[in-house]
């Protein structure tokens, strides 16, 4: 199936050039060249409408267990907010709702000891404004010390998804495309889908190796540690496209898994024809874009 896809692009773009083949531009960056693709896609990125469910979890605050949270609640201290008059927790309290309020989301997961994927933590994500955060995906020759042609990253403005890649026209190529994680705002958010394993390791690991200081130490949601958490139970996997499908009801039209994507590259450098590189670029774009209606869905309380 795909090596009869891979043949039907190469002769749909025989004769065509790689920039009009993606609609890239070329582009400098770490010394290196690299093919530059910008779009931007209307999107309704949801948030949580208000934090009431949220702060009514007097778990919240260390030291509050259930049985302390239910004699509280027994004695009218039903939210963390009515704390703040509790002799003993007001300080705990005060900590809390300040951490909620500036949107210090990676200082609420340390405080709470918990992981990304932890309900409390994702009821503080569902009231951030998208704008804060920054989706990456990454495409790679092999799962391990090979070099990185694609990668990608999304932020959400004015009602927008924008999404910027780069692609290496040969693997040497490498330090251009890794160089675009180098604009990621230093309080962004970054989300990932299986990124905790493999994307935010292999950018640092790569990008050691090309002087590049892609420490991606921001606060991180990976998507994939959130889905199984939510849905593991029910779905037969948990990959992305599993969850697109099942979750978010979607189908895509042209789409390689990422497998595929060394051999399509390979077969692009021995013959100069850009078909197979425009499923990998498409593919790469909606992982990205996929992974923030994941995150609207689950902001909005659609767990379901």
């Amino acid at each position: 199936m795909f090596e009869k896809l891979k043949g039907d692009l190469m002769m749909k773009y025989e004769g065509v050039e790689l920039e009009e083949a993606i609609g890239a531009s070329r582009i400098t960056a770490a010394g290196k060249e690299a093919f530059e693709v910008s779009c931007s896609r209307r999107v309704r990125f949801r948030v949580r409408e208000s934090a009431d469910d949220i702060l009514s979890d007097l778990k919240l605050l260390r030291g509050v267990g259930p049985v302390t949270e239910e004699r509280l609640k027994s004695e009218g201290y039903l939210t963390v907010p009515d704390l703040l008059a509790h002799e003993r927790y007001s300080h705990e309290a005060s900590r809390v709702l300040s951490m909620m309020e500036s949107g210090d989301v990676y200082g609420l997961r340390c405080y709470l000891n918990a992981s990304a994927s932890d309900e409390r933590v994702l009821g503080a994500l569902g009231l951030l404004d998208g704008g804060v955060f920054t989706f990456l995906d990454i495409e790679t020759l092999g799962l391990s010390d090979e070099p990185v042609i694609l990668t990608g990253m999304a932020w959400i403005e004015d009602g927008e998804i924008h999404v910027r890649q780069r692609l290496a026209p040969e693997p040497s190529m490498e330090a251009a495309v890794l160089e675009i994680f180098r604009h990621i705002p230093s309080d962004s958010v970054l989300v990932t889908f299986n990124g905790a394993s493999f994307d935010i390791p292999y950018i640092r690991r790569r990008s050691e190796i090309h002087k590049l200081s892609n420490r991606l130490e921001q606060c991180h949601i990976d998507l994939y540690h959130v889905s199984r958490r939510l849905w593991g139970c029910r779905l037969p996997d948990c990959r992305l496209c599993t969850v697109e499908s099942h979750i978010l009801g979607l189908k895509r039209d042209l789409d390689i898994p990422g497998a595929y994507v060394p051999d399509y590259y390979h077969t692009y450098l021995s013959t100069g024809n850009p078909g197979p590189l425009v499923p990998v670029v498409e593919h790469n774009r909606e992982d990205i874009i996929n992974m923030a209606l994941i995150l609207s869905h689950i902001n909005a309380g659609s767990t379901d």
